[in-house]
C-alpha cells in the first residue's frame, strides 16, 4: 500500500502514539518520498519487517551479524586466460528467507533508483544488445576489467546509496547490513580487497549490538549486489565518461566490463595507451583496481568483441563462436552415443536441467541479436526427446509421453524474451 500521510497520523492517533512521534514520522517519510524515484518510506526495523513480510527478530539477527553466515557458497570456473592456471568465480547464494527480503529491496527501492546513462548492466529493461550497439563500427576498442568488483563495494559505499534514497541514517545502515555479506574467507589470493578490515563507520545512535569489527562487502550471488554496485559508483561512471569525452571516445560499463571505443582510425596506440593510464587512475580515486592482465587495445584491421558480440560493423552481430558452440551442443544432444544425459555431464553439469538453463541462456542471448536464428535453434532444441535420445517426427511431437525438452525449454511463464543472459558461456 502506497504512503499517505493523513492516514498514518489518524491510525496513530487511533493507536494513543504521542502527536509529536507521528509528525517526527511524517516528516521522515516526506524526506523519503522527495527522491526522484523513491522507494516506500521505511521509519524502523519494525517498519521493514512489516512492508518486507520478515519478523523484526530475523532482521535484527542479519544487521548485528549473528548466528551463522545465510549465504551458500559455491565455485565455478572463470574463462581461462592464456598461459595462466584455470581461476575460480566464488558465489554465494543467499538462504531462501533472505533471498526472498532481498528480492523485495531490489524491487522496491533499487529498481526505481536511476543509474549513469554509460551503466547498462542489471538496470530493469536493460539488454546486453544495447551496450553492444554503442560500439558499433569501432576502429579502436579498449577494455579494462575491475578486479574483485563486487568485494569491493563495502558496506559503506551501501550505506552511501541508501542515504542517497532519502532513508535516516540508522535505516540506512540497517539496510546496507542486510544487502553486504559480512565474511571473507572466500577472497582470492593476492585480492584487493583487505582482509579483516575495520569498519570506520560509527553505528548511529549509537547502539551496542550494531558494532562490527570487520566490514562487509556486496556478495557476488545476492539479488541486489548488481543494482548496489552501480548506484555506489555513479561518481565513477560519471569521472569515466567525462575521460571519454576529453579523448572523444564512446564509453559504456557493463557490471566490471568498462568499454571505450572510437571510429577514428587515426586513434592510435599511444593515445589509447595514455586512455588506459587515465582510466587506472579514475579507479584508483574511487577505491577500485584493475585486472591488468584482462586490459585490451584492439587496433583496427582486427576483430572486435564487446561483451560476446561483435561490434566491427553497423550492428552487432553474433561469433562464429557463439554459432560453432551452439552447432556443438546440437551435434552432442542428437548423436546416438552420446545425448542429453552424457552431454549434460561432459559439459560439467550437474543434470540436465542445468544443460536446459545454459541453453534458454543461449538462446535469450541469440534473440537479442538475430531472432530468426534463436527461433531456429529453439524450434531445433524442441524437436529433440530427452528421455529416448533421438529427433522426433512430427507426428510425435506432442505425444504425452514426451519428457523432453518441449517442455523443458518452455517452462510456465517464460518466453524468449522474459529471460536474460549476461554473458554467453
Amino acid at each position: 500500500m502506497a504512503w499517505n500521510s493523513q492516514r498514518f497520523v489518524r491510525a496513530g492517533e487511533l493507536a494513543g502514539v504521542d502527536a509529536d512521534i507521528l509528525n517526527n514520522a511524517v516528516i521522515i517519510a516526506e524526506q523519503t518520498l522527495r527522491v526522484q524515484s523513491s522507494g516506500p518510506p521505511i521509519l524502523t526495523l519494525g517498519h521493514l519487517a512489516h512492508l518486507s513480510g520478515q519478523s523484526v527478530k530475523y532482521l535484527r539477527s542479519l544487521v548485528s551479524r549473528e548466528g551463522e553466515d545465510p549465504y551458500r557458497q559455491f565455485t565455478i570456473r572463470k574463462r581461462p586466460v592464456p598461459n595462466q592456471s584455470p581461476r575460480l568465480r566464488f558465489i554465494a547464494v543467499p538462504e531462501p528467507q533472505l533471498m526472498s527480503l532481498l528480492r523485495w529491496i531490489l524491487s522496491e527501492i533499487l529498481e526505481k533508483a536511476p543509474c549513469h546513462p554509460a551503466s547498462s548492466a542489471f538496470a530493469p529493461e536493460s539488454k546486453l544488445f544495447n551496450a553492444a550497439f554503442k560500439h558499433r563500427g569501432a576502429q579502436w576498442l579498449i577494455k579494462v576489467d575491475v578486479r574483485d568488483f563486487f568485494e569491493s563495494i563495502t558496506e559503506i559505499d551501501v550505506y552511501r546509496v541508501f542515504l542517497e534514497r532519502g532513508y535516516q541514517p540508522l535505516t540506512a545502515l540497517e539496510l546496507a547490513r542486510i544487502c553486504t555479506r559480512l565474511r571473507d574467507v572466500h577472497r582470492e589470493k593476492g585480492s584487493i580487497a583487505t582482509r579483516n578490515r575495520r569498519s570506520s563507520m560509527r553505528t548511529p545512535n549509537g547502539i551496542g549490538e550494531y558494532n562490527s569489527r570487520i566490514m562487509g562487502t556486496l556478495a557476488q550471488g545476492a539479488p541486489t549486489s548488481p543494482m548496489l554496485a552501480n548506484l555506489a559508483v555513479r561518481a565513477l561512471d560519471e569521472k569515466l565518461q567525462g575521460v571519454s569525452e576529453k579523448f572523444g571516445v564512446r564509453y559504456t560499463r557493463y557490471a566490471d566490463d568498462i568499454i571505450l571505443s572510437t571510429t577514428d582510425k587515426t586513434f592510435g596506440r599511444q593515445r589509447s595507451i595514455q586512455l588506459v593510464g587515465e582510466i587506472y587512475a579514475a579507479l584508483g580515486l574511487y577505491g577500485l583496481a584493475p585486472n591488468t592482465s584482462k586490459t585490451l587495445i584492439v587496433p583496427p584491421g582486427a576483430r572486435k568483441v564487446v561483451l560476446g558480440l561483435l561490434v566491427d560493423g553497423s550492428k552487432p552481430k553474433l561469433t562464429r563462436e557463439f554459432r560453432a558452440k551452439m552447432r556443438m551442443h546440437l551435434h552432442f544432444l542428437l548423436h546416438e552415443g552420446v545425448g542429453p544425459r552424457a552431454h549434460a555431464a561432459n559439459r560439467g553439469f550437474s543434470s540436465v536441467e542445468g544443460l536446459r538453463q545454459h541453453l534458454l541462456g543461449l538462446i535469450a542471448f541469440a534473440g537479442q541479436v538475430d531472432l530468426p536464428y534463436a527461433l531456429r535453434y529453439k524450434n531445433l532444441f524442441r524437436s529433440i526427446d530427452l528421455e529416448r535420445r533421438r529427433h522426433l517426427t512430427s507426428s510425435q511431437s506432442e505425444s504425452p509421453l514426451r519428457l523432453g525438452w518441449k517442455h523443458l525449454l518452455e517452462p510456465a511463464g517464460a518466453t524468449l524474451g522474459s529471460i536474460r543472459r549476461s554473458h554467453p558461456t
